[in-house]
C-alpha cells in the first residue's frame, strides 16, 4: 500500500531539488501494519465474543506481510508519483498471548522488517536493502459485556515500544500509546466487528522550517470494519475496511486499505489466512498493494468430564428378616433403557437435554444422556459425514438474546461430547434461536418442548 505517500506531498516532494535532512525523514514509521490477534479477522480485532463459551489459555502465530512501494514522492500537482523512497518492505510479525481469564488476554508482538530501496534512487535517498526490527508491541483485550450479550464490547490498550530502526522508515522513535474500542456481533450466519481508537506518537512530526506545511501524525484517529462469513466449519472469508485519520483532519494524510482474504482452519486449534489488500483507495496513481499470510495456533482448555456417578446403597434393616427365598424363584435385573436411538437422518433424543435457567450450563441428567449420544457416534461413526448440533429456544425472551443462547448451548453439547471421546470434525455447533419452533404456541406444552437440542445426521 502506498502508505504515507500523501504524507510526503509538500515535504517530500523538495527533496528532488533540495533533499531533506536525514533528521527529517528518520521520524516517518511507513510501515502501519498492526496484524489482528483474532482468529476471524487480520487487520481489525474483535471482542472475544467468537470464542465464547470455548476457553482459550493461549495464543501464538506468525503474520507475513508485503507491501509494494510504501513510500513515494508525489508531482507537485500531486496527481501522479515521481519517483520511489522505499521500493518494497516485507514484515514478519511473531506475536504471544495468554487469557488468565475468559474476559482478559494480553499480547506481545515482535516484528521484523525487509526493506528493499530503489535500484536508482533520486539523490539523498538510498539503494539497495536493510534488514531489522520494528517497534515491540504490548497489547491487552479486556471484554466488558457478559457471555450472552448480543453485542460484545472491548477495550483495549496497547503501547508500542521505540525498538525499531528509525533509518528504515520502521519506527517513529516514540512510544506509541492507543487505545480502541471493539464491537463485534454475531449474527446467524456471519460475524461482523468495527474498531474505534485514538492514538498519540509524541515524535510523529516534521515541519521543515523552509516550507509552510509539514508532517504531522503524532495524533490519529483509527477506525474499522469487517465481517467474516464461514463456508463450512474449515472454511471462510472475511473483507475488511481500515483507515488512519490524522488530526487535525487533513484528507490529504489519511492512509487507508481495503482487504479481502481466505481463513482455514485445518484443525479446531490451528488458523491460516491468505489474503491482500488495496491501499489509497481513490489515490492519485492507482492503487498498490499489500499480501497477507499468517498462521495462528490457540490452545484450549480441555472440558472437564462429567464426575461419575455416586450411589450409596440403602441401609439394611435391622429388625424386619429377609424372606425365605421361594424354590426356584428367578430375580429379574432390569435392563437400562437407552436414551437416544440412531435414526436414519437424525439422533432420536427420548429425554430432554435440559440447562440451567437462561444459560448455556448443562443439569447433570443431561449429560447421561449426552453419554449414549457419544456412544451411537462411536459406534455409527462410518455411517455419518458430520452430526449437526441445532440449538433451538422458545419464544420467551428477545430474539437476538435467544439466537445467541441457542448456539452457546449447541457449543456447550458439542464441548461435552468432545470430552467424552468425539473428534470436534464430526459436529457442526449451529444456533437457530427462536426462528424454528417444532409445535405452534397454541400447544400447551410449546414452550418446553421448543426448546431444545437437536442432532441432524449428515450422511
Amino acid at each position: 500500500m502506498n502508505l504515507f505517500r500523501s504524507l510526503l506531498v509538500a515535504s517530500i516532494l523538495t527533496a528532488i531539488l533540495n533533499p531533506l535532512p536525514s533528521l527529517a525523514v528518520q521520524s516517518i514509521d511507513v510501515q502501519t501494519f498492526n496484524p489482528s490477534t483474532s482468529d476471524h479477522f487480520v487487520l481489525i480485532e474483535d471482542a472475544f465474543q467468537s470464542e465464547w463459551p470455548k476457553v482459550a489459555k493461549f495464543y501464538f502465530g506468525a503474520n507475513y506481510n508485503y507491501v509494494d512501494e510504501p513510500l513515494v514522492a508525489l508531482n507537485a500537482a500531486g496527481t501522479e508519483k515521481a519517483f520511489d523512497i522505499v521500493k518494497q518492505i516485507q514484515t514478519l510479525d511473531l506475536f504471544f498471548g495468554f487469557k488468565p481469564s475468559p474476559k482478559l488476554g494480553l499480547f506481545f508482538g515482535a516484528p521484523i522488517h525487509f526493506i528493499g530501496y530503489p535500484s536508482f534512487p533520486q539523490a539523498g535517498f538510498k539503494s539497495g536493502s536493510a534488514t531489522g526490527f520494528g517497534d515491540l508491541k504490548l497489547m491487552a483485550k479486556i471484554r466488558l459485556t457478559n457471555d450472552l450479550s448480543p453485542v460484545a464490547v472491548a477495550l483495549i490498550p496497547e503501547i508500542h515500544l521505540p525498538t525499531g530502526d528509525t533509518e528504515n522508515f520502521v519506527s517513529d522513535a516514540s512510544t506509541y500509546l492507543a487505545a480502541r474500542l471493539s464491537i463485534e456481533h454475531q449474527f446467524a450466519d456471519w460475524t461482523f466487528a468495527a474498531n474505534l481508537g485514538f492514538a498519540t506518537a509524541p515524535n510523529s512530526i516534521y515541519v521543515d522550517p523552509s516550507f509552510s506545511q509539514g508532517i504531522d501524525y503524532r495524533h490519529r484517529l483509527m477506525f474499522g470494519f469487517g465481517g467474516f462469513l464461514p463456508f463450512n466449519d474449515q472454511w471462510g472469508m472475511n473483507v475488511e475496511f481500515n483507515s488512519i485519520h490524522m488530526l487535525p483532519f487533513d484528507s490529504s494524510l489519511n492512509p487507508n486499505e481495503l482487504y479481502a482474504g481466505l481463513r482455514n482452519a485445518p484443525s479446531d486449534n490451528v488458523v491460516l489466512t491468505l489474503g491482500a489488500s488495496l491501499g489509497r483507495i481513490g489515490g492519485p496513481e492507482g492503487q498498490n498493494y499489500r499480501v497477507i499470510a499468517g498462521i495462528r495456533y490457540t490452545g484450549y482448555a480441555e472440558p472437564s468430564p462429567a464426575p461419575l456417578p455416586v450411589y450409596t446403597p440403602a441401609p439394611m434393616p435391622s429388625a424386619t428378616p429377609w424372606p425365605s427365598p421361594t424354590p426356584y424363584s428367578v430375580i429379574a435385573t432390569p435392563t437400562p433403557q437407552p436414551k437416544a436411538i440412531m435414526r436414519a437422518r437424525r439422533i432420536e433424543i427420548l429425554q430432554p437435554i435440559n440447562f440451567e435457567n437462561n444459560s448455556a450450563r448443562l443439569v447433570y441428567d443431561a449429560k447421561g444422556v449426552l453419554d449414549d449420544v457419544a456412544s451411537l457416534m462411536k459406534k455409527h461413526k462410518r455411517t455419518f459425514k458430520k452430526i449437526l448440533v441445532d440449538g433451538h429456544t422458545n419464544k420467551l425472551g428477545t430474539d437476538q438474546h435467544n439466537l445467541k443462547l441457542s448456539i452457546a448451548r449447541a457449543l456447550a453439547v458439542k464441548n461435552y461430547l468432545m470430552s467424552r471421546g468425539i473428534p470436534a470434525k464430526w459436529m457442526e455447533a449451529r444456533g437457530f434461536g427462536e426462528r424454528k419452533p417444532k409445535v405452534p404456541y397454541t400447544d400447551p406444552n410449546a414452550m418446553e418442548i421448543n426448546r431444545r437440542v437437536e442432532f441432524i445426521v449428515v450422511k
